[in-house]
């Protein structure tokens, strides 16, 4: 008779403990009290750096009845777990540095740091607003300078300035923001023929401060913030902007202007003077400058547009560097695009990796690219166009009566001038054309490999 089969002991699956949901639930609520501003921040951040050591008893004693518990079952005792004890070391670590820093005055960290106020999250967020109208007669030049803040610049229909000041204060309570706001009226002071208002000592470090102001029209005028978007319209003098984190647009300015941007956009319109952009931009509009343009910036990541340009310009970037002489129309630049029309010469363009198509083109071009197709339309008077590209082809229009002299060469491609008398010599492996149109006159030279050159009728 064989053996009876023995009876395994029964499984029980380790359960899981509810403390962990516990916390995250109690976490959760509290910091939606937080965001919808039911709790202040400094509260928020006192009670967490004073009683976090509950959370730990509490946790415990859950401990404890989940043990007691599972035993009265004659089930497992859930175990902490790795994940748990990395949670723990963590959780000690972090609300430690909560209770070293309880003291600290936060507002004025994120103002020292120059960190926007907007992420503190401990910190709470405290509104003034100020006016105040000053006469500023007998100077050359107007500065304003801040740390944080919007500045906004009209012109005044006095020899006064007109300020409407708003004010955001990052601080631990109401008395020390109130304390702060009495200790910041900001006024213009003169320092030699030059009349400044300065919001950078002192406790103006760490306030946000949105300017609207309204000054004397025919003083040149200076605008820097650290972070914060510049405005100025309706300037009879020079227009001065820098901003490291914002953007800067001016408008109606018969002066010269300077727009300096370290991360942000430009706006420029109507411009009678000499404009001069610098920085690293996202996107920019310049549109009726009436003097020269010089747009010189290590990149741009978004679209830069420009029209109607009055004098030479140049743009300079790390993948473009394009001078004319006059725009009449419109270009438009983009990584791996540049569209324009209306361009005159002499024109010179050096890109790559961009397709490039011009409409309405006249005078000398000089152009540069590779790995990309360039359309180039020109129109009278015609001058001399020279194009050499890479890897890609050359699509060129000419007037239907043109007069000039062709000088085309292709390597492992195709040349198509059947609109013109021209004879193509297709006996090598680099194909040529060459000769002369009508009366001859601007010479016309073609350069290309791995692509098609092909010159047509308008």
């Amino acid at each position: 008779m064989s053996a009876p089969t023995p009876v395994p002991p029964p499984y029980y699956s380790r359960p899981r403990s509810i403390f962990g949901p516990l916390v995250l639930i109690t976490l959760g609520v509290l910091f939606l009290l937080r965001t919808t501003n039911v709790i202040p921040g400094e509260r928020l951040h006192d009670w967490f750096a004073r009683y976090w050591p509950l959370l730990l008893i509490l946790w415990g004693v859950a401990k404890l009845l989940e043990h007691l518990w599972a035993r009265h079952r004659g089930e497992p005792t859930p175990r902490l777990g790795a994940g748990g004890i990395v949670f723990l070391v963590f959780f000690i670590m972090m609300a430690g540095g909560f209770t070293a820093t309880k003291d600290w005055d936060w507002g004025r960290f994120w103002g020292d740091w120059n960190f926007d106020s907007d992420f503190d999250f401990f910190t709470s967020h405290y509104d003034f607003n100020d006016n105040f109208d000053q006469a500023l007669a007998g100077g050359t030049q107007l500065k304003v300078t801040c740390n944080r803040g919007d500045i906004s610049v009209t012109a005044s229909k006095d020899n006064q300035a007109h300020a409407v000041v708003h004010k955001s204060v990052a601080s631990g309570s109401q008395q020390e923001a109130s304390r702060m706001n009495d200790a910041t009226h900001p006024r213009f002071t003169q320092q030699g023929s030059v009349w400044m208002l300065d919001l950078t000592g002192g406790d103006f470090d760490h306030e946000r401060f949105s300017l609207e102001l309204q000054l004397p029209g025919a003083v040149p005028l200076s605008l820097a913030t650290r972070r914060g978007n510049l405005s100025v319209t309706d300037r009879d003098g020079n227009v001065e902007l820098y901003t490291e984190h914002g953007d800067a647009s001016v408008e109606r300015v018969k002066g010269d202007a300077s727009l300096q941007v370290r991360s942000g956009s430009v706006t420029a319109r109507n411009v009678t003077g000499n404009l001069q952009v610098n920085g690293i931009l996202r996107d920019g509009v310049i549109s009726d400058v009436g003097g020269a343009l010089d747009f010189d910036v290590r990149l741009f990541t978004g679209d830069v547009q420009l029209s109607h340009l009055g004098k030479p310009f140049h743009v300079k970037s790390l993948t473009f560097d394009l001078q004319s002489a006059k725009l009449d129309g419109d270009l438009s630049l983009r990584h791996g695009d540049v569209r324009g029309n209306s361009l005159v010469g002499p024109l010179r363009l050096s890109t790559r990796s961009a397709e490039v198509r011009l409409d309405g083109v006249s005078g000398d071009v000089n152009l540069e690219n590779r790995n990309s197709v360039v359309e180039l339309h020109a129109k009278e008077p015609l001058g001399n166009i020279e194009v050499t590209n890479v890897n890609s082809g050359i699509e060129l229009e000419l007037p239907p009566n043109a007069s000039f002299t062709l000088d085309a060469e292709n390597r492992d491609g195709n040349i198509d001038v059947s609109d013109f008398p021209l004879t193509v010599d297709n006996n090598r492996r680099d194909t040529s054309a060459r000769g002369t149109v009508g009366k001859g006159g601007p010479e016309i030279r073609l350069r290309t490999t791995r692509g098609t050159i092909q010159i047509r009728k308008k």
